[in-house]
């Protein structure tokens, strides 16, 4: 009844989804599970078979479900968190773990009629990751078969400081050598961020650097890593690209600000009183407005220090809930070209967490720090696409001034899956 055309893929390759066999003319529902290890997610479609008793996914549109439009992978790019899963829980996979799921089709009186196992993997199998211990400078280097040199993106690590392996699997997955450290809250290094010196972050690059396979070299960061890139790029000419998305324009007190020369950057305060919250979601666009109305040089990213010869990429969500994206986004845009530098933009629907393809849309989480709930934005449907669109976008910048990597070759794929043992139907 249900078929698959590849059960096994890398993530951010296409599945094509039917069912045949079916009663002409009846509604089914298919369903889709993905075993997650915090609690499962789901998604769903009813759709009505044709009159040869069959469903394509790739040209009915639902009746109902986390969709609504003919989308072939509108069941991977909508799933829902469950009840099982704690509220406020900031979807992850920090290992880069393969991604497993349950497909089923279901009739209307809820019986089971089939089911498949799929799986997503996050990495090539052909990527060798190497782990760096190097005299405080911990990190993982994803490299591709070959001797090199090859084309490296750097993925400068989020707010949690840990090291997170999941969106450098997926880029190293095109067939980029990339590399991604751990800054704090991580073995021997500082617990907390303000006490991490931004030229920690040098060191890691003058690393990447000495090795043979390493060529052209990309920075990445999304919300406040990409702040910090934004800072590398002022302190390394030698850059051949820097992508940034939902970047806030600069540092700011009390949650987001670091060390420059042993001494805590200068940097602009943020005003709780101007904060919002809706559905107990916290809102911050009006106090980074206000804030980031008030830069002045010293705590101002030092945008005319930075090379001429690096282009820029610079991406903004138009529901972010944390910054005005598009105003922040523009304001990056005329300080780059103001400055002499080239850059690129593109405004998206969506929150402020924009992660790999078909990876679960958030719209707020839990912030462990800082003990409130915070909202990221965006509506699921609308954002997901927006992050297919972005990624690719993300992926022919660094090509362009990169270089476009060797193709990976094909892996030998499943012909059936099976669920991780422990895994909850």
């Amino acid at each position: 009844m249900l078929q698959v055309d590849r059960v096994d893929t890398l993530l951010s390759e296409k599945v094509h989804i039917s069912a045949s066999g079916l009663t002409p003319f009846r509604c089914y529902k298919i369903l889709l599970i993905c075993h997650y290890d915090h609690g499962r997610l789901f998604s769903y479609c009813a759709v009505r078979s044709d009159k040869n008793g069959n469903i394509d996914l790739a040209r009915d549109k639902p009746i109902r479900g986390t969709y609504h439009e003919v989308d072939p992978m509108g069941l991977i790019s909508t799933l829902q968190l469950s009840d099982e899963v704690a509220h406020g829980h900031y979807v992850r996979n920090n290992r880069a773990k393969p991604f497993y799921y349950t497909l089923r089709l279901i009739s209307s009186s809820e019986q089971i009629l089939d089911e498949i196992t799929l799986r997503k993997l996050w990495l090539h199998p052909s990527i060798t990751q190497i782990e760096v211990a190097h005299d405080k400078l911990y990190g993982t280097i994803f490299k591709p078969p070959g001797p090199g040199p090859f084309p490296c993106i750097i993925d400068i690590p989020g707010p949690s400081g840990q090291l997170s392996k999941g969106q450098s699997a997926v880029y190293s997955s095109e067939g980029f050598l990339v590399y991604t450290m751990a800054a704090f809250d991580y073995k021997d290094l500082p617990k907390k961020m303000e006490d991490v010196d931004l030229e920690m972050f040098s060191r890691h690059i003058h690393y990447l650097q000495s090795l043979p396979y390493c060529g052209k070299i990309g920075l990445y960061g999304l919300s406040f890593s990409g702040t910090i890139v934004n800072y590398l790029a002022t302190k390394h000419p030698e850059l051949s690209a820097v992508v940034v998305t939902n970047a806030p324009e600069a540092f700011y007190r009390d949650l987001a600000v670091m060390k420059e020369n042993g001494e805590p950057i200068g940097c602009v305060k943020l005003n709780p009183s101007l904060e919002v919250y809706i559905n107990k979601l916290k809102q911050q666009k009006p106090s980074f407005e206000d804030a980031f109305s008030k830069l002045k040089p010293e705590t101002s990213i030092k945008w005319e220090e930075i090379s001429k010869t690096i282009p820029f990429r610079v991406v903004a969500s138009l529901d972010d809930y944390i910054l005005y994206g598009v105003k922040n986004c523009m304001n990056i845009k005329e300080k780059l070209l103001e400055t002499g530098h080239k850059v690129e933009i593109q405004l998206v629907p969506g929150g402020h967490a924009m992660s790999v393809p078909y990876f679960p849309h958030m719209t707020f989480a839990y912030n462990k720090f800082e003990k409130f709930n915070l909202g990221f934005g965006g509506e699921c449907c609308l954002a997901v696409k927006s992050q297919l669109k972005v990624w690719e976008g993300h992926l022919n910048f660094f090509r362009k001034h990169l270089g476009t990597p060797p193709a990976l070759p094909d892996f030998e794929r499943e012909k059936e899956i099976m669920l991780p043992s422990g895994s909850k139907l």
